[in-house]
């Protein structure tokens, strides 16, 4: 008997199925779909939603997959050509962004999960419990109506239909298969679709889990591979980085494109104070590059100041800014970004400043957009806040770029005419070569190494 009530109950969860045809699903906006497909469906058509985004995911991998491969064989065959270098980065930021953007959104769907894994646990229980409930009414109920009829015509009349309105049609035949069994029925059958559904969704959500985390794995592992990419990337570009520079620079002497904005005005008159000697315009982090060379070789004409995205920068001397301009996201840095001025600065600023009676010149690049304290033609103490370090422009990463110009005896006044007709940072000494260096015995203006001052 229980078997035969087992049997109908099943035609019964069958019968009342209802298909659910796939359809497609704007997938865009990921993180909507990371959360909803995190926690357990309620319906047919939202797993198959998630089962959809599923396969949207390992299409994407696979996308990411190949064009990994593409990355490394253009990496094999790369030579030292700026542009197509610039290009190569461009690439490698897209891929790095989107495997780390997958790799956060995946960590965190796993622990979201696995919470939904466990409280569907404790409903499959209870659902059960309930089910067994049912099922013990009904049979028992089954049992009486036989003892009255002395025959088993209610089960042969239920095993014998051919449809579900057949077998309705059967109960409401029978006088003592009231509308309150049926009833009854129709509840289990629904109560047994969602027990299937949740104990689906368990196994769906733990398999989820487990490619997670294999996916996981195998994305941080292309991150390292784009890592040292990008430091092949890196060295290659620094070495043709000096010469395109000098060239943008000539061309935009030129063309007359030297930029007005932020220039401090050729007759403005400062009474400039003597210190007698510098202070670091930063204080912590480390140097990522010196001068005159990268560690991976090619001309670096500065230093590099390591530190955070916000880290203060003061006046290393009392002086005066005869350039300040902040056109660039604070954090859009990469290879080959020329923006500021000059070139690929980012955001930049220059000062002029007198100390032990020799004038120099003092220029910070990529700089934050954001707290940009001064503007040309403000004097400034020593000591006082300027800026906050950023990744703009021309930048690999957090940090600024400092160069010093030996102006010798020049004036002040002069310094100033001079700047304002050409905004040349670099007072003539050039951006593609050592031969001006002041330790090289250059005449001044001449450029002098930052490390000897700070």
């Amino acid at each position: 008997m229980i078997r035969k009530t087992a049997l109908i109950l099943s035609c019964l969860s069958l019968l009342l199925c209802i298909p659910v045809h796939a359809q497609d699903y704007d997938y865009s906006d990921e993180d909507y779909w990371y959360s909803t497909c995190s926690k357990v469906q309620s319906t047919q058509e939202g797993v198959n939603a998630c089962v959809g985004f599923q396969n949207h995911l390992d299409a994407q991998f696979e996308q990411l997959k190949q064009e990994m491969e593409e990355y490394k064989n253009d990496l094999n065959s790369l030579q030292s050509n700026s542009s197509r270098i610039e290009e190569l980065v461009e690439k490698q930021k897209k891929l790095s962004d989107s495997l780390e953007k997958q790799v956060e959104s995946m960590q965190a769907q796993i622990e979201a999960v696995k919470k939904e894994i466990e409280a569907v646990e404790n409903e499959i229980v209870e659902k059960q419990k309930e089910i067994d409930k049912w099922e013990d009414q009904i049979e028992s109920r089954m049992i009486s109506e036989q003892a009255n009829t002395g025959t088993n015509i209610l089960i042969d009349l239920l095993m014998g239909s051919s449809s579900l309105n057949e077998m309705f049609r059967r109960f409401s035949g029978i006088e003592r298969i009231t509308a309150s069994d049926q009833d009854q029925i129709e509840k289990l059958s629904d109560l047994k679709k969602e027990l299937e559904l949740k104990k689906e969704e368990q196994e769906r959500l733990s398999v989820q889990i487990e490619e997670q985390k294999q996916r996981i794995e195998e994305e941080q592992e292309y991150v390292k591979q784009l890592e040292s990419s990008y430091d092949q990337l890196a060295e290659q570009y620094h070495k043709v980085e000096a010469d395109l520079r000098q060239k943008m620079q000539e061309e935009a002497a030129k063309k007359n494109q030297i930029p007005s904005y932020g220039v401090i005005n050729s007759g403005t008159s400062v009474d400039l104070p003597k210190v007698n000697g510098f202070i670091a315009p930063i204080s912590g982090g480390g140097r990522s590059a010196g001068t005159w060379a990268y560690p991976g070789g090619g001309l670096h004409l500065g230093l590099d100041w390591a530190v955070s995205i916000g880290t203060a920068v003061v006046a290393p001397a009392d002086g005066v800014i005869i350039y300040a301009s902040n056109p660039a996201p604070t954090n859009g840095g990469y290879l080959g970004n020329w923006a500021g001025w000059p070139y690929g600065g980012g955001n930049t600023i220059e000062m002029l400043c007198n100390v032990n009676g020799t004038l120099y010149a003092i220029s910070f690049a990529h700089l934050a957009q954001e707290g940009f304290n001064v503007s040309a033609g403000q004097s400034v103490s020593q000591g006082q806040v300027i800026a906050l370090t950023g990744n703009s422009g021309n930048s690999s990463g957090p940090h600024c770029h400092i160069e010093v110009y030996n102006l010798g005896s020049m004036s002040v006044s002069d310094a100033i005419a001079m700047f304002s007709r050409s905004a040349d940072f670099a007072f003539g000494t050039g951006w593609n070569s050592t031969a001006t260096a002041c330790e090289a015995g250059a005449a001044t203006p001449c450029r002098e190494r930052p490390e000897r001052f700070f």
